[in-house]
């Protein structure tokens, strides 16, 4: 091959011109190594544009990387952050519903504290009322109102003891005091039991 120092060096022969056949020579050498720089220039050309699409091809995988990088970054960081709220929101939800209740509950014993001051005092209102009912019915008892006024309680003692005379009723025909008086006038079956002279008698007393 010829190289760029010889082609530089090249002389051709002159006498009245140059020497045609080491022209033809020199140029039929220049064109054969023309056309192998030639091709190896185009080789060369394919496999720059070989690596280039390669290199294209990575950019384009690399540019893509980054941007699925770039999204979960952003989808951890909205993630991180929602979870951040909703927490913050579960507190606060939670902390107010926590005070709602101590509320609630601190009215709840007031309002019981309450009504047992007061069922108290109607307690003591009412007994006082009761006491003083109580007292009155008493006083009012030991009034003059209430007293029996007996001059001589002996001689009315006296008068209870005394017997009054016994008045004896007679007997009709159709009228007996006792079953055992049936018998006697022979008007009552000797098979009459002891319980039904009970009976009689027990009748004979209710008539009474």
């Amino acid at each position: 091959m010829i190289t760029p120092v010889e082609l530089q060096s090249k002389n051709f022969k002159s006498g009245i011109g140059y020497d045609k056949k080491d022209v033809d020579n020199f140029v039929s050498e220049l064109q054969k190594n023309y056309e192998t720089m030639y091709k190896e220039n185009m080789e060369l050309n394919d496999k720059i544009n070989t690596l280039n699409e390669g290199i294209n091809y990575y950019k384009s995988i690399e540019k893509t990387l980054q941007k699925a990088l770039l999204l979960a970054e952003q989808a951890a960081e909205d993630t991180k952050e929602a979870a951040r709220k909703q927490a913050k929101a579960i507190e606060e939800e939670a902390s107010g519903k926590a005070s709602l209740l101590i509320s609630e509950s601190y009215k709840e014993v007031l309002h019981l504290k309450q009504q047992t001051i007061k069922l108290v005092q109607q307690y003591e209102a009412y007994k006082a009322q009761f006491k003083h009912l109580a007292a009155a019915q008493a006083e009012m008892l030991e009034s003059e109102a209430f007293s029996l006024h007996i001059e001589d309680m002996d001689s009315l003692k006296e008068v209870t003891k005394v017997e009054l005379p016994k008045t004896e009723v007679p007997k009709t025909e159709f009228q007996y005091n006792t079953a055992s008086d049936m018998k006697e006038e022979g008007t009552l079956d000797k098979s009459v039991s002891a319980e039904e002279e009970a009976g009689f008698e027990f009748y004979h007393l209710t008539e009474e």
